[in-house]
């Protein structure tokens, strides 16, 4: 218990801005915190930044921690959650960069050979064409002839959520394929 009260004590120092008591609780608990880590994610990289990391957010925040309990099991909980944290956002770097990747098909290899800066309105009203035509449609009510949602509902005599639809797919398609268009022109 002497521990405890020991590392309690530190931490409120380190809270304070004693850079000598983190030092004495980093020297206490590293080895514990770099094993725990490389059972996790057993990539010595990946080990060495969570490792880092976890001291620098610890230090960080050191004003904003309290600890009325174990200060072990407060620092392993914190432990956990920072590696929660980093496979989360490395399984979100991945599957962003794998759509990204999925997202470029054959035919945008086309573009290599039609961009032309000058052609872009062709290239544009081609994406545009080639949504399916109701969505097609209701984009082009919307945008070129400046209909509001309501409108354009009671024009085509379907739901105005339904509109609303539409034109959000028509859109997420419409930036994708600029979006291609605009990595394109930035690795010419």
């Amino acid at each position: 218990m002497q521990d405890n009260s020991d590392d309690i004590l530190l931490m409120s120092e380190v809270s304070g801005g004693s850079t000598s008591a983190f030092e004495m609780l980093y020297a206490r608990y590293s080895e514990a915190v770099y094993y725990t880590i490389y059972k996790k994610l057993k990539n010595k990289e990946d080990v060495d930044d969570v490792f880092q990391e976890f001291f620098a957010t610890l230090w960080r925040k050191r004003a904003s921690i309290t600890i009325n309990t174990s200060f072990k099991a407060w620092l392993f909980t914190s432990l956990r959650n920072h590696i929660l944290n980093h496979l989360l956002q490395t399984a979100r770097k991945e599957r962003n960069q794998h759509a990204y990747s999925q997202g470029f098909s054959d035919t945008d290899n086309e573009l290599e050979s039609k961009v032309d800066v000058t052609g872009l309105p062709e290239l544009i009203n081609g994406e545009i064409e080639r949504l399916p035509e109701k969505m097609r449609l209701v984009w082009r009510l919307r945008k070129e002839k400046d209909m509001s949602i309501a409108e354009i509902s009671a024009h085509l005599n379907s739901s105005e959520q339904t509109v609303k639809n539409q034109l959000t797919s028509a859109n997420k398609r419409l930036r994708l394929f600029l979006s291609k268009i605009h990595t394109f022109l930035f690795c010419l």
